[in-house]
């Protein structure tokens, strides 16, 4: 059960609107900040409305980060790069072209009709998602070896505010949105995930674990945290 209300709060001299989402099975507070710069902050069901905002003012900074990164987004023009790993694709559109989208080496190439913002953010996640599953499985294959670890089965996902998961079942789901990032970040979220089937917590034992394969491993939760999507 959740319930919503739209609320205004003081973030480092600027008001800032926001939408308070109250779940009722959630355990703790979190903060998304969209593409388009829009705050939503979810709580558990008992936390007040004066607590959530007093949880804003703790992350104040990182949300104003986020708000001035998704304002000075460029807009999905003609030539825009998107990110793809450590590398990116320029954005093209076709008048003549049949398919919806065709991807020509690191030129990605979307029908004229297709502009529109939404039918376009579909057709990026649907190519984002195709190469997500070309590319996490062999990664996470290649940990896997490498740490001696063995995991049942990989589930790509969309979550909204999760990179990975690991369950009781040994299955690992990772975010497509890793496609977007330097690999070095996604190797930390496969990583954090295999370390899981050895402790399911973040003990101290947990994180030197994660610190012997990835001993930058801060900054690259520092990234994910700073992550804003492209589009």
């Amino acid at each position: 059960m959740t319930t919503s209300r739209q609320g205004m709060v003081l973030l480092c001299g600027e008001e800032v609107p926001y939408l308070l989402v109250r779940v009722r099975s959630r355990r703790r507070l979190s903060v998304q900040v969209d593409g388009q710069g829009m705050l939503q902050v979810r709580i558990p069901w008992r936390v007040t409305v004066s607590q959530a905002e007093q949880f804003l003012g703790e992350q104040a900074a990182w949300i104003v980060q986020q708000r001035a990164l998704a304002q000075q987004k460029p807009v999905l023009q003609e030539g825009a790069m998107l990110p793809l790993l450590d590398g990116a694709v320029r954005l093209h559109y076709g008048a003549a072209q049949i398919r919806p989208l065709v991807q020509e080496g690191e030129q990605l190439w979307v029908a004229d009709r297709c502009r529109e913002r939404s039918v376009l953010a579909g057709l990026l996640e649907q190519w984002y998602r195709y190469q997500a599953l070309q590319y996490l499985p062999t990664r996470l294959e290649t940990w896997s070896a490498k740490m001696e670890i063995s995991f049942a089965r990989l589930v790509i996902r969309s979550q909204k505010s999760r990179w990975g998961s690991c369950s009781t079942r040994q299955t690992i789901s990772l975010n497509w949105r890793l496609m977007c990032l330097p690999i070095r970040v996604g190797d930390y979220v496969m990583v954090h995930e295999l370390c899981h089937l050895r402790h399911m917590n973040h003990s101290p034992d947990f994180w030197a674990m994660v610190a012997r394969f990835v001993p930058d491993y801060l900054a690259c939760r520092q990234q994910l945290r700073l992550f804003s999507s492209p589009w």
